[in-house]
């Protein structure tokens, strides 16, 4: 099963390397086609892109230097020219774990009916000393739709069937058009499946997108845009942003007595593992 990877990619040189190793170590193991879409970049990330085209590994390599038009129109540009039966994208300041895409592989492998499969995904600062984890246990449209985008696009894979539709993002969409696309693959009735492992890292530094100011307010504005289409709409106007402010504190109370639950289980897993050795 071929796993085709897009990166888009600009001046992001003092990343990128992580995210190349983590691929060529994968082909060791999986059928990956990896796509770099590079926005004509003036840093180091020309010469580490020749590097890799020099010594690609395993990897089934296309690199493509233009200008492009944004982020979410390249990893469309990279799904067009994608020839896997899985796709995914990965960006410059994001790195796989070990194994992750074998793993991944397996699952669809062995889950023919499973369309997306997401998992975990480590917090690390600049330099990839982690910071936390986000780990997933259940896939819900209810609490997508109120809570927001918890599904981490770095720890992504989606099954690509012939003759579906809504394969690409919505190019309309500058900060979340991850959440739109698995709002509209769950609408489409694909079905999604979690692998409660790590499977990507992702970086926080002060290049990210999400923390350029100008941005939080378009993220703000197509959070809005995204519930008021997704949400039901049998609520009267008024009462709409109540509702889905309400909705939103209930998921977040949810997912913090969820994440408690299960630190209490791992904790007498870990006891009862220390007490059999």
């Amino acid at each position: 099963m071929r796993v085709s990877i897009v990166t888009p990619s600009f001046n992001q040189g003092r990343y990128i390397s992580r995210a190349i190793e983590s691929v060529k170590q994968e082909a060791t193991q999986a059928e990956i086609e990896h796509i770099v879409l590079d926005n004509c970049s003036t840093d180091e990330t020309g010469a580490l892109l020749r590097g890799y085209q020099q010594s690609p590994g395993g990897v089934d390599l296309l690199v493509k230097v233009r200008r492009d038009s944004g982020q979410t129109a390249t990893i469309n540009q990279g799904f067009r020219l994608a020839t896997g039966q899985i796709v995914c994208w990965l960006n410059t300041d994001e790195w796989y774990t070990p194994g992750a895409i074998s793993q991944v592989v397996r699952a669809f492998e062995m889950h023919p009916e499973v369309d997306v499969i997401f998992g975990n995904c480590y917090f690390t600062d600049a330099g990839g000393s982690v910071l936390g984890q986000r780990r997933e246990t259940f896939f819900s449209r209810a609490m997508l739709i109120y809570r927001g985008c918890y599904i981490p696009s770095c720890a992504t894979f989606v099954r690509r069937r012939p003759g579906r539709p809504n394969s690409e993002l919505d190019e309309s969409f500058r900060v979340a058009m991850d959440w739109d696309w698995y709002l509209r693959l769950a609408d489409e009735g694909r079905r999604f499946r979690v692998i409660d492992s790590p499977l990507a890292y992702f970086a926080w530094h002060d290049s990210n997108l999400s923390r350029d100011q100008k941005l939080q307010t378009v993220a703000a504005t197509e959070r809005r845009r995204l519930q008021e289409r997704y949400a039901p709409k049998w609520l009267p106007p008024p009462f709409r942003g109540a509702t889905f402010f309400v909705n939103g504190l209930v998921w977040r109370v949810i997912r913090v007595l969820r994440n408690r639950l299960w630190s209490r289980i791992d904790r007498r897993r870990n006891v009862a593992v220390r007490t059999s050795g």
